[in-house]
């Protein structure tokens, strides 16, 4: 387990998903100060508990946060994950996309 694995492995998650460190840290309950730790490689090793947050709200397994490769799982829920997603956003913003959505739809 490389504390050089979880940063690079949370920077890919963080720009395929367009999520930033705070609308992670919203979205998953972990402390922005601390993803930045990890992002920067000063924590070593993260809680257990930060670990798991962080894989539940990207809807992958924890220990896949450690690997060099890393995928989404099959089984995840979208709509669980989509809905995780949309509460990690501010209020302005999921207006916004609300607002994009029903013009779609209309």
């Amino acid at each position: 387990m490389s504390k050089q694995d979880i940063s690079q492995q949370l920077v890919k998650l963080m720009r395929e998903n367009g999520v930033s460190q705070s609308g992670l840290s919203r979205g998953c309950g972990v402390p922005q100060p601390t993803i930045n730790r990890i992002l920067n490689e000063k924590t070593k090793e993260p809680r257990r508990e930060s670990v798991v947050r962080i894989a539940k709200f990207f809807g992958v397994e924890p220990e896949s946060l450690y690997q060099v490769c890393n995928e989404v799982r099959e089984d995840s829920d979208p709509v669980s994950r989509l809905y995780t997603q949309l509460l990690a956003l501010r209020p302005n913003e999921r207006k916004r996309l609300f607002h994009k959505l029903a013009e779609k739809l209309d």
